[in-house]
């Protein structure tokens, strides 16, 4: 394997964006083009096999679909990435909810969808954590820190409608103490610094165990 020199890392990073996802998935995109002539090659030899052409078919378009989701995923990070805290505050409640499906994607979170709404019934984000446990998010993009009385309707949500979920409640302007005992043991709580080192891809938050 050639050695890339700080140079080339530099100019490459420095270079258009599409340049730069090409360069970060050089690797990734070199065994996709192996394996795409490949399975062409074994197409062509088996013209008279419609069964064949059918599989190969498949294949290319599982690898297609692969680098579609590689590329939304990029867009994705590097749009978060100019995302700060002081950007976060003058976010719309819904703006806030498509940043925090946002960061749960790019952090390996699955199955993320959006449900925020006037009807949403506590409930704003759906997905999967990684190691595969469902997880339902509520967003609360706040000038003021979440009260109690919201942890104790969001443990409600969850012991009534979501059995089987683990919570997970992101508030942009952190929770009052009281709000923070009331959550231990139910949820986990993603509070300004926590949203802050997520943001910052330093420590991404995990549904609470049990």
């Amino acid at each position: 394997m050639t050695d890339i020199s700080p140079d080339d890392e530099t100019k490459a990073n420095n270079g258009p964006r599409e340049w730069r996802f090409v360069w970060r998935h050089r690797y990734a995109m070199v065994l996709a083009l192996v394996v795409a002539l490949m399975v062409g090659t074994w197409v062509a030899q088996s013209a008279a096999r419609p069964l064949l052409w059918v599989a190969g078919a498949l294949v290319v378009a599982a690898l297609v679909w692969w680098c579609r989701g590689r590329m939304v995923l990029a867009r994705e990070r590097r749009a978060l990435g100019r995302v700060d805290l002081s950007e976060v505050d003058r976010m719309s409640g819904r703006e806030f909810e498509e940043h925090v499906a946002a960061l749960m994607r790019v952090h390996g979170y699955t199955a993320v969808t959006v449900v925020g709404g006037a009807d949403d019934g506590g409930v704003d984000v759906l997905g999967r954590a990684p190691d595969g446990r469902a997880v339902v998010v509520q967003c609360k993009r706040w000038n003021d820190p979440v009260p109690p009385n919201d942890v104790r309707a969001f443990i409600g949500v969850l012991n009534s409608g979501y059995e089987g979920y683990q919570g997970i409640f992101v508030a942009s302007s952190g929770f009052t103490a009281t709000a923070a005992e009331e959550g231990k043991g139910h949820m986990t709580l993603v509070d300004r610094d926590g949203l802050a080192r997520w943001m910052a891809g330093v420590e991404v938050p995990e549904p609470p165990r049990g």
